[in-house]
């Protein structure tokens, strides 16, 4: 590809990175190719990225973009991952086989290949139908965790303790608002304090061989599944974070990952770290907290494992914590109205950033799924006061909605949905 630019097909769809970010990463080091599925074409985000470049438009599950004329195809959407595949094994560009990709966004087939692989085995089972119910539980045993076979967002995903709930919960799912679901053997956590019991390993893979970043800690789930942010240095001790690294080389290696960056999750069990899933794509708002570290751009560096290329990676993490935190959505929230102290919030020290994430008047979606508000990016000297920030930034926060039996409500921030001890906070 030397003497000239390469040429980049971005497959797009509405996420965690958004389309102007994007194009402000990626054009100064690629000729940019954008495509969107049909479905997507009124999306607000696929509007802003026609003031820049105009956008094709193709039907997934028919005829898909022409890639001959491009150095690699690149996506940062579980949703587009086995079209990607598609593209590059037609078209003989690095990436993912299909098989790969479908083992990567289908959470049935993802367990049956790190258990043939002798990764990770865990008791799970799929529901086409609610009649299924009684032998996927006879199978998995309780606790267990009923989740859609495909997607993300901790949609329609509910932790099961009760069979009968859980068999009403698929009765009302199953073949109205999901198609398949997987019921999986719970994993339980080792307590880790106010921090939460799971991490995440971002890596990326060249030709099969694969480096990591640094571990990333969690805060606790709000029930169900809902995740509010993540910190690092790591909480963890050297051994434990090295092991949760050795766990996601053997899982990626067994999903056939050949190119690409990805963002595996692993619960921190009596047993060491475990798998809870591997998604092929950076992790939600990872960019953003990497560059605020001083590390890696790794939409760019995306873009160079999709052309071929290995990125640079390497970065020390500095002194002190950096870290993001997001306010959850009320479950009965169906509109945002508004938030108040937001330049309060932007005053104080170590915090590098702040936004809203819904306009005034938005529509929500009530229910489990992780509906963030905003998003803080933010440093501190260490761990306590990462969790003192984060209180006085929840101290001058106030959020509107509009809830789902018509009234309108507004609540400070700290008494949103959070699964963090208080007292961790003051």
């Amino acid at each position: 590809m030397s003497g000239k630019r390469p040429r980049l097909l971005l497959l797009y769809a509405p996420g965690a990175l958004g389309p102007v970010e994007m194009l402000r990463l990626l054009r100064p080091v690629v000729d940019l190719v954008v495509a969107v599925p049909d479905e997507f074409r009124d999306d607000p985000g696929v509007a802003m990225l026609r003031h820049f470049i105009e956008p094709v438009i193709f039907d997934p599950e028919g005829e898909l973009p022409d890639a001959s004329d491009c150095d690699g195809v690149v996506s940062f959407t579980d949703l587009l991952a086995r079209t990607a595949a598609q593209l590059t094994d037609r078209y003989g560009l690095p990436g993912q086989s299909p098989e790969a990709a479908l083992a990567l966004t289908d959470k049935e087939v993802q367990r049956r290949v790190l258990a043939e692989h002798g990764v990770d085995t865990l008791r799970t089972a799929t529901l086409h139908q609610p009649q299924d119910w009684e032998r996927a539980v006879a199978h998995t045993g309780l606790p267990a965790v009923l989740k859609p076979r495909t997607g993300a967002g901790s949609r329609n995903s509910y932790r099961i303790d009760d069979a009968d709930e859980g068999a009403r919960l698929v009765e009302r799912l199953l073949g109205r608002e999901e198609s398949v679901m997987v019921l999986e053997e719970m994993l339980i956590g080792v307590d880790q304090g106010r921090h939460g019991d799971f991490c995440s390993v971002e890596s990326a893979t060249f030709d099969g061989v694969t480096t990591h970043l640094p571990v990333l800690s969690k805060y606790p789930l709000v029930e169900p599944f809902r995740e509010q942010g993540q910190f690092w240095p790591s909480h963890l001790d050297e051994a434990t974070q090295r092991r949760a690294c050795e766990v996601t080389t053997a899982a990626l290696r067994a999903l056939g990952f050949r190119y690409g960056l990805s963002h595996t999750e692993l619960k921190l069990t009596a047993d060491g770290p475990r798998v809870i899933e591997v998604n092929s794509r950076l992790g939600g708002w990872m960019n953003e907290l990497s560059t605020h570290s001083k590390g890696p751009d790794l939409v760019v560096a995306a873009a160079r494992l999709a052309l071929g290329e290995r990125p640079d990676l390497d970065f020390d993490l500095g002194p002190g914590v950096v870290f993001q935190f997001n306010h959850l959505a009320p479950p009965d929230a169906v509109a945002m109205l508004g938030a108040e102290g937001l330049a309060e919030v932007r005053a104080l020290d170590g915090v590098i950033a702040h936004r809203v994430l819904f306009a005034p008047g938005a529509s929500m979606t009530p229910g489990v799924s992780t509906q963030e508000l905003d998003m803080l990016n933010a440093t501190a000297p260490d761990q306590d006061g990462m969790y003192a920030l984060i209180g006085a930034v929840s101290a001058r926060l106030r959020f509107g909605f509009r809830l789902v039996d018509g009234s309108e409500v507004w609540l400070p921030a700290t008494e949103l949905p959070t699964a963090i001890p208080a007292a961790s906070t003051r």
